[in-house]
C-alpha cells in the first residue's frame, strides 16, 4: 500500500481539501478522490483511531495528518 500526497488528489482549493479531511474524521462515507470506491479505516479493530484511511481498490493509504502538514505547507489560504 502506498501513501497518497496531496499533489494526487488534484484539490482546487486548501477548503475543498480541508473538507474532504473533516469527512474522515467524522468518519463520514467518503470515495475515494481517485478511483471512487469507498475508503475505509486502516486499522479497524482501533476503532479510535481515525487517522488514517485506505482504499481497497487502488491500494492508496489515505495518512490524515501527514495530508494536513501537507495542506498548511503547500496551500496558504
Amino acid at each position: 500500500m502506498e501513501r497518497v500526497t496531496l499533489n494526487e488528489l488534484g484539490f482546487s482549493s486548501r477548503n475543498e481539501a480541508v473538507s474532504f479531511l473533516k469527512k474522515l474524521w467524522r468518519q463520514e462515507e467518503t470515495e475515494c478522490p481517485l478511483c471512487g470506491s469507498m475508503l475505509e479505516m486502516l486499522h479497524a479493530k482501533a476503532k479510535k483511531d481515525d487517522c488514517d484511511w485506505q482504499c481497497r481498490r487502488c491500494s492508496k493509504v489515505y495518512r490524515t495528518i501527514h495530508l494536513l502538514d501537507e495542506i498548511n505547507e503547500q496551500m496558504k489560504d
